[in-house]
C-alpha cells in the first residue's frame, strides 16, 4: 500500500512538472527584421559599442533603469551616404523568462519601432501592438513611464515595466554612443 501511494504521488509530481507553463515563441530573426524595419537600405553597418563605467552610469541616469551590459550592437542602415536609422536589438528579463525587442530609432534619437522578436513568457502576459506603438515618436525627454506618461497594461505590469525601461534604457545607449562620436 505504502509503495503504491508513493508511486501515485511521484506520478502526480512528474506529470504537473511535465506540463508546460509557457509558450515560447521567436517571431521574426534579426536578419529578417532589419530588413523588414530598413526596406530602403543598401548597407547595413554593425557597430559593436563598448561602454565605459561613465557612459553605462550615464544610461542609467537618463533612462533611470538599470544598466546590466557594457556592450551594445548598433545596426546603422544606409542608402548611399544617408543614414536611414539605427536598430538595437535588447533581450531582457521579464518575470522568469525573457523578451527580445528590437528597437527601431531614428537619427534624431526618436524611436521610430518597436518590434518583439522573441517572447519566453506565458502569451497572456505579452504587451499588444497597439501599447507598443504608444512609444512611437517618443524620445528620453518624454518620461515614457507606466501609470505616469503611458497607460499601464491591466494583468501585465511586469511586461509594462520591463519593456517601459528597456525603451528608455535603449534610447540611453543611443544617445550616449552618438553623443561620444561612436557611431558612424
Amino acid at each position: 500500500m505504502k509503495k503504491t501511494y508513493i508511486t501515485l504521488v511521484l506520478f502526480m509530481f512528474f506529470s504537473l512538472n511535465a506540463v508546460p507553463t509557457t509558450e515560447a515563441k521567436v517571431f521574426m530573426k534579426r536578419d529578417e527584421a532589419l530588413k523588414i524595419a530598413f526596406p530602403d537600405a543598401v548597407e547595413i553597418e554593425k557597430n559593436e559599442i563598448f561602454l565605459s563605467s561613465d557612459q553605462s552610469q550615464a544610461i542609467e541616469s537618463l533612462s533611470q533603469a538599470k544598466n546590466e551590459s557594457k556592450l551594445y550592437i548598433i545596426y546603422e542602415a544606409k542608402n548611399g551616404e544617408k543614414t536611414l536609422g539605427y536598430a538595437i536589438i535588447d533581450t531582457h528579463s521579464l518575470r522568469t523568462k525573457t523578451e527580445t525587442v528590437m528597437f527601431v530609432i531614428n537619427p534624431d534619437g526618436s524611436l521610430r519601432q518597436t518590434e518583439v522578436l522573441a517572447f519566453f513568457e506565458p502569451p497572456d502576459y505579452q504587451a499588444g501592438e497597439n501599447w507598443i506603438a504608444l512609444f512611437e515618436g517618443k524620445t528620453l525627454e518624454d518620461g515614457l513611464k507606466p501609470g505616469k506618461d503611458i497607460p499601464n497594461i491591466t494583468g501585465a505590469t511586469i511586461t509594462a515595466n520591463s519593456l517601459s525601461q528597456a525603451t528608455r534604457r535603449i534610447l540611453a545607449v543611443f544617445k550616449v554612443a552618438s553623443d561620444a562620436g561612436q557611431l558612424n
